[in-house]
């Protein structure tokens, strides 16, 4: 996944306000809800010593998704008086928080847009029509999007409908616009879901190359809630444990590299030495995050680095001690690096944290030492 989205966040150089806020419309009386949380927020950044512009920049925005259904959250990073970044999250955070940093930590952020999956979803229900005179048409809708922040950030949702009766003839034209929405979209698969029969004589007109790419699923996907992807479940089940195809290759090659012990390295101090070298193509990172709270100063840097005295990507990437994700999402944003999120159970990482790296440094890391040692 490319971090690139971030970038801009740095730019003002902080210190920032950075919250993470549950921004649900699922309870009773969710304004009154979120009013209290604006309060709490304004009480615990001034006493944390934030200024009084940035915490109104911030407060002004909390909330402010009212258009989207259900549950979620919302992350707001603010600086100087004003929002450097505001986003809609699928999933709330177990608790609200916000703190007022020297560096934001936008890593639940980053971890919350993996696996990054382009696809189209279509769905071919019933047209609904009033019960005194039943409809007996079909109404296709799809949609484009990028599981899993397309949960709270859906695109334009198509709809076309036409008789069942002519479904067989229709279905061919219906197949060629998703087929194109998907190849504009740079999607990699299709998912499809609704009435059977409808759904199985769609998936025959698209073509071979997206029949490989597809997914089918017993629900209707229909009605999606207002601020809500179409077919959101499904989509859920469809790519749970699921990675992008490139990511796939990426951590197959991690493997191969751990084993022959070239190219990889693993743990936070090795990780952290091969960002501030800007040796990193890609992050990997264990989900759910189980992540060292803060970063050693020993993982900083050592006295005879170099890197300390050189400009930026090398020099300032905050690595001296404090909040470990905080520093590790920002050096990876700064020097190009990707962000591949592994669930625990398809491989467990050293402090939930590997690299891949561009190019292969002349030292042994730790841990690959401390795997010739055993």
């Amino acid at each position: 996944m490319e971090l690139a989205f971030l970038n801009a966040v740095y730019a003002s150089g902080g210190p920032y306000v950075c919250a993470y806020l549950d921004t649900s419309r699922d309870t009773a009386e969710p304004d009154r809800a979120m009013a209290r949380r604006r309060r709490r927020v304004r009480e615990t950044l001034a006493e944390q010593g934030a200024d009084a512009a940035t915490v109104e920049a911030v407060a002004a925005v909390a909330g402010c998704d009212r258009d989207i259904a259900g549950r979620h959250g919302q992350v707001i990073v603010a600086s100087h008086g004003r929002v450097v970044l505001t986003e809609e999250l699928p999933e709330p955070p177990v608790r609200d928080e916000a703190v007022f940093t020297a560096l934001p930590d936008l890593m639940p952020l980053a971890v919350q847009h993996a696996p990054d999956i382009r696809y189209v979803a279509a769905t071919v229900h019933s047209r609904p029509g009033p019960p005194e005179a039943p409809s007996d048409d079909l109404e296709v809708a799809y949609q484009a999007g990028t599981w899993p922040i397309s949960a709270v950030a859906p695109g334009v949702c198509h709809r076309t409908s036409g008789p069942a009766v002519g479904w067989l003839d229709g279905a061919g034209q219906v197949a060629d616009r998703i087929a194109e929405l998907a190849r504009s979209t740079g999607a990699e698969t299709i998912v499809l879901s609704g009435i059977t029969w409808a759904r199985n004589t769609l998936a025959d007109h698209l073509s071979v190359r997206w029949r490989k790419r597809m997914v089918t699923d017993g629900g209707d996907g229909h009605p999606a809630p207002e601020g809500r992807a179409l077919m959101e479940h499904d989509l859920s089940a469809a790519f749970r444990d699921r990675l992008r195809t490139t990511d796939q290759g990426r951590l197959d090659l991690f493997r191969a590299r751990r084993t022959s012990r070239h190219g990889a390295v693993e743990g936070l101090s090795d990780v952290v030495a091969a960002l501030r070298r800007s040796q990193v193509g890609t992050v990997l990172l264990n989900v759910p995050l189980r992540f060292p709270v803060q970063l050693p100063v020993t993982a900083g840097a050592a006295q005879a680095d170099p890197s300390d005295t050189d400009p930026e990507p090398y020099g300032a990437l905050g690595f001296r001690g404090g909040p470990a994700r905080a520093a590790v999402i920002r050096a990876a944003v700064r020097t190009g690096a990707e962000l591949l999120a592994v669930p625990h159970r398809q491989l467990e990482l050293d402090d939930g944290l590997g690299a891949l790296l561009r190019y292969a440094g002349p030292e042994r890391t730790g841990y690959f030492a401390r795997q010739l040692r055993r």
